[in-house]
């Protein structure tokens, strides 16, 4: 799913409407039109934060979408058509679970 249907189906899971999301987030109410509509930059880390914490999601999954939305319109820019369903978040889970592996072995030596 691209992360602007996500966004929608998150913020309408929580009982919230685009203007109290964007009033607890700090954004404008067009700002989460935009995103909902894929007419806006994917968000950054930090606002990925805020609207995931305002409705009560996972901040990682939600990042992840933003991943794939960030991937798959650099790929088109590069000339791709499209990119296999999945294959953004496998390799977003991919590059966490390697990045997460490294700081653990650092951390626990074996």
């Amino acid at each position: 799913m691209r992360f602007g249907p996500y966004l929608k189906q998150l913020r309408l899971a929580a009982g919230l409407t685009q203007g109290q999301l964007a009033h607890s987030c700090r954004l404008t109410t067009a700002n989460i039109y935009q995103l909902e509509k894929n007419k806006a930059e994917s968000p950054t880390h930090r606002v990925c934060r805020l609207l995931a914490r305002t409705m009560g999601v996972d901040g990682n999954e939600l990042w992840k979408h933003v991943f794939a939305a960030r991937l798959e319109k650099w790929l088109k820019r590069e000339g791709f058509r499209t990119i296999p369903e999945g294959a953004a978040s496998g390799l977003y889970d991919h590059l966490i679970v390697k990045q997460y592996m490294h700081k653990y072995q650092d951390v626990h030596p074996t």
